[in-house]
């Protein structure tokens, strides 16, 4: 389970970002999750209260979560699709070779102040 290092790594730069900002209190945090990563949103909805209680300007504070698609566009036929959705193969050619176009990333997508 890396969802809590990584929820841990989050907050410290909203912490960061805050303080050089003079922002006393965040109202939420968004965060963008695509769905290739290997995260499970429902670890990190279930440790933020715990990882941002002790931190004032945090305690408050709501987390958003967006869920990107992994989506691919297979390199035999050129069509786009769901990797998740089709486990990894395209749902046209079945190819397993593919070119992947998001899902991957893992970001602080807004702030609220």
């Amino acid at each position: 389970m890396h969802e809590i290092g990584v929820l841990e790594e989050a907050v410290k730069t909203v912490e960061r970002i805050a303080k050089e900002n003079q922002v006393d209190k965040i109202r939420f945090i968004t965060l963008e999750i695509g769905e290739l990563t290997g995260y499970m949103p429902v670890f990190f909805e279930k440790y933020f209260p715990i990882v941002v209680e002790k931190r004032p300007v945090l305690k408050d504070a709501e987390l958003r979560m967006k869920i990107v698609k992994g989506q691919a566009i297979c390199e035999e036929c050129q069509s786009l699709y769901n990797v998740m959705k089709n486990e990894g193969c395209c749902p046209n050619c079945k190819s397993r070779s593919k070119k992947i176009l998001g899902g991957q990333e893992f970001l602080i997508k807004d702030i609220g102040y």
